[in-house]
């Protein structure tokens, strides 16, 4: 009997059933033979049609998958269709991971006649998936490691910080920074994790560190640690007894500043193409977070310096204030007292002469201001009082003898009768505030009354100085201050011990200078 010739859309139906990209079973709707199945199926499992055609459909289910199948089968029946993921077994006995969609084809009476099994290789899906998971892990890692190394700026801190995140983000038993001293032209250890700094060398020569970890790469890898013969680099890593041994250079702009040298022991460590691209992140973070407390280091010694300069300058300019208020009080008060005295003598021998004697008490009463203004000027420049009976009766003295002079009314409040022993420093540096306050409220703020008031709490000794007055005009507390020349200079003086001074000003309040020195202060 001659067969009939296939049509045209039988023809198309055999071509994509032979020709398509993923796997395509055919068999009956309860059956669990591979009875039907295209060349991509076979070629999925590594199997030809002709091997696999006949056999259970379990055995191209992974060991742990095939329990399953029978509710599996019965579900499709029941219901028509089914999605879902699975694991397949090839015929070399790897296992793959596949997408299965099952659906049943029903007859003209709506009987179950065929089920057709769709299998797509998901493979290099799920590779993708996984690198895409790992790469967000690794930005992940990255921005916390970042977030966490740069909320510190002590130097010591932040590279302890690193160490920590690089050890337990590539899982690694040690860790080492070692950064680059220019002048020495070698590499010092910084600091260790994992293993005590002693068990290192304390140095690499930078001719030694290029020759094995320089080049164009930010990451070198020394995979066989005992195939390096050379004596320098043995003596450096040999008794760290390693199989491999990572460098991950550090920059500074394009310049190299050291290196992350990290390890396993007793292992090799193949690195992965994620894993260098994480050391590479990682260390560009290193590099930031190390150069901005280099930074602030230096900009934490250099304001130390200043502080000791201005505390030389301060204290220079006080010991210059005492010689010339002893010579104002010692040598020129003793000179014009003298001079008084010669003119009294005088002026009571030339009794006949009535004009004279009165020009000379005029000329006597002339020098007795001279001596009572050089009085008051050797005073303010050193008060002796100071010295001699203490912080608070020298403040207590001089808000008496302004009001004499000045007129305005200073009443001054002490929270306590005595003070513990400070430094002199802090002692001069309050007692030049209150001066700078009295002279700011008579000058700027039209003050009828001021209260001066010192107390203490645990940790400060303050000094506050409040007018009833309108307040400093703006040349006079410009904002970016918070006070003119020489409450700037107050400012400086208090911060060089480790003070603060502070100012505010309330329409119809006055105006309130604060001073504090804390009790470090004390000799």
């Amino acid at each position: 009997m001659k067969r009939n010739k296939p049509s045209i859309k039988e023809r198309l139906q055999e071509l994509f059933f032979n020709q398509a990209r993923v796997g395509l079973v055919i068999g009956t709707a309860e059956g669990d033979l591979l009875e039907f199945m295209n060349p991509y199926f076979a070629a999925m499992h590594g199997y030809t049609v002709q091997e696999l055609t006949g056999r259970p459909f379990a055995d191209v289910l992974a060991p742990e998958y095939r329990a399953q199948l029978p509710a599996i089968t019965e579900y499709i029946y029941q219901t028509g269709y089914y999605s879902y993921e699975s694991k397949h077994i090839r015929k070399d006995g790897s296992i793959f991971p596949v997408l299965v969609t099952a659906y049943i084809v029903y007859d003209e009476e709506n009987k179950a006649k065929y089920r057709v099994v769709n299998v797509v290789d998901l493979t290099e899906l799920k590779r993708k998936e996984h690198k895409i998971q790992r790469l967000y892990n690794q930005a992940s890692t990255l921005a916390r490691t970042a977030l966490t190394i740069n909320a510190a700026l002590d130097l010591d801190e932040v590279l302890e910080t690193i160490c920590f995140e690089v050890s337990t983000s590539l899982k690694a038993s040690c860790v080492t920074i070692r950064l680059l001293d220019a002048k020495r032209q070698n590499y010092r250890l910084y600091y260790s994790y994992g293993k005590d700094p002693q068990f290192f060398t304390p140095s690499i020569p930078a001719a030694l560190f290029e020759r094995y970890f320089g080049g164009a790469e930010q990451v070198t890898v020394i995979e066989d640690m005992a195939a390096i013969e050379d004596p320098a680099f043995q003596k450096v890593f040999g008794h760290l007894n390693l199989k491999s041994l990572i460098g991950i250079k550090l920059y500074n702009g394009k310049e190299v500043s050291g290196a992350i040298l990290l390890f396993r022991f007793g292992e090799e460590w193949p690195v992965t193409e994620e894993e260098r691209m994480l050391m590479q992140g990682l260390a560009a973070q290193a590099s930031l977070a190390i150069r901005n407390a280099q930074l602030y280091m230096e900009i934490k010694n250099n304001k130390q310096k200043l502080h000791q300069l201005h505390q030389q300058v301060v204290q220079t300019l006080e010991e210059e204030r005492r010689r010339i208020s002893w010579e104002l009080h010692d040598e020129l008060g003793q000179a014009l007292t003298a001079i008084k005295i010669k003119l009294e003598l005088v002026a009571d021998t030339i009794y006949r002469n009535c004009l004279c004697r009165a020009e000379l008490g005029k000329i006597i009463t002339l020098v007795d201001d001279v001596v009572t203004m050089t009085r008051h000027i050797a005073y303010d420049l050193r008060p002796a009082a100071l010295e001699a009976v203490g912080l608070i009766p020298a403040l207590r003295n001089y808000c008496r003898t302004y009001t004499q002079r000045v007129g305005i009314p200073v009443i001054f409040t002490s929270s306590r009768d005595e003070l513990p022993a400070i430094s002199e420093a802090a002692s001069i540096t309050l007692y030049r505030v209150l001066q700078e306050g009295l002279t700011n409220a008579a000058k700027h703020s039209q003050a009828t009354q001021i209260e001066v008031l010192l107390q203490t709490d645990a940790e400060f000794v303050s000094l506050i100085v409040q007018d009833n007055g309108s307040g400093p005009g703006p040349s006079e507390l410009p904002p970016e201050t918070g006070g003119g020349i020489g409450l700037l200079g107050m400012g400086e003086r208090l911060s060089a011990l480790g003070g603060t001074l502070k100012t505010k000003f309330l329409p119809g309040q006055g105006f309130t200078l604060t001073a504090q020195v804390p009790w470090e202060g004390r000799r």
